[in-house]
């Protein structure tokens, strides 16, 4: 029943059919109805195994992942996309509101002084060539984004889809890719399943880019639940190096409906997107944090309050603040008191 060249073992195989029987599962289970046993009733050995050919295979529906597609077929590759959602909108991409651009001609630093002061706030960080190339592509990609109309919607369904539909790349959504196929030291393809229908496919492809989102140690709420980790998870199985999780996103949640990924945005998802120029905030998020585990919740997106005349310390922040005193480290040219300055009245701070 399977292809030899997929490189995907029995014990792998049974581990798809099992997610997916797990998932038709909850999918059946009506929820204002009295708790009752799991009892699935697919045949995990009777699922349907399909092969696609190709050169490139996409993963992840995101602006990453549409660019990715563009930028291979407009090279001569044979593209296919697969999403476990909707294209522009699962995961983080309905919520990136601030877009980043480098306007050479109206831009207040150069690239160097970019590149050096983005190093600095990371505190050495970062790659550098990587923030060079942010710089130095970004304006042409927002142009690129103009011309599909993305910044016209609040919803990016449609802007995406223009430039694939125009090319006629394919496109496989509700299909959740579960591993990555490695034979002879590199990765030929990934296997998945369909959301909708009983069936494997095996993608073999002679490159596959991984656009799967971000993914931290957030809160539901905040930005999204459903940021899954499931491209670093088969990243990290077949031995690639994971580097950037220690940049946890600190923003806290709402205290009401603090798991609502809708309320915590505070109604951002309904505007539209804009554009922000190249600005350096040394915010990395292990300010709240160690906010939170020095004084304890609620905390703030601004310094804590002093605190009034009679009241008793939290004996939390006494302790913890005797061990750290000094707090999270910020370079000098950063630290500022207050809370964050505010945006530019054009855009957002890309998150």
């Amino acid at each position: 029943m399977m292809n030899p060249k997929a490189n995907l073992s029995r014990r792998q195989f049974i581990g798809i059919a099992g997610g997916i029987a797990g998932a038709a599962a909850l999918a059946n289970i009506p929820f204002d109805a009295p708790a009752q046993e799991n009892k699935p009733k697919i045949d995990s050995n009777g699922f349907d195994i399909e092969n696609r050919h190709l050169d490139v295979l996409i993963i992840g529906g995101g602006m990453a992942g549409v660019f990715a597609a563009v930028k291979a077929h407009d090279a001569g590759a044979n593209v296919l996309m697969v999403s476990k959602g909707r294209v522009g909108s699962s995961g983080l991409t309905p919520f990136a509101k601030g877009i980043f651009s480098y306007d050479k001609a109206n831009a207040s630093m150069s690239i160097d002084e970019f590149v050096d002061t983005v190093t600095e706030s990371a505190i050495q960080t970062n790659n550098p060539v990587f923030t060079r190339q942010l710089a130095e592509h970004s304006y042409a990609r927002v142009q690129e984004l103009k011309d599909w109309g993305f910044f016209d919607s609040p919803l990016y369904n449609h802007s995406f889809m223009k430039p694939l539909s125009e090319r006629n790349i394919p496109i496989e959504e509700r299909m959740m890719i579960t591993h990555l196929l490695k034979q002879d030291g590199r990765v030929v393809g990934a296997s998945g399943f369909s959301l909708d229908l009983q069936k494997i496919v095996h993608y073999h492809a002679k490159t596959v880019v991984l656009c799967t989102g971000s993914g931290g140690f957030k809160p539901n709420g905040f930005p999204v639940c459903d940021l899954t980790h499931d491209g670093t998870i088969m990243a990290y199985k077949i031995g690639a190096k994971v580097t950037g999780k220690e940049w946890n996103d600190g923003h806290p949640g709402s205290a009401k409906n603090s798991g609502s990924s809708y309320d915590n945005w505070h109604g951002q998802i309904e505007e539209k997107p804009s554009i922000t120029s190249a600005q350096i905030n040394h915010h990395l998020g292990v300010d709240m944090n160690y906010q939170a585990y020095t004084q304890g919740a609620p905390v703030m997106m601004m310094p804590p309050r002093p605190q009034r005349p009679g009241e008793k310390p939290k004996q939390q922040a006494v302790t913890q603040q005797a061990v750290f005193p000094a707090g999270p480290f910020v370079p000098e040219a950063f630290k500022q008191s207050g809370p964050p300055p505010k945006p530019p009245e054009e855009g957002f701070y890309a998150l």
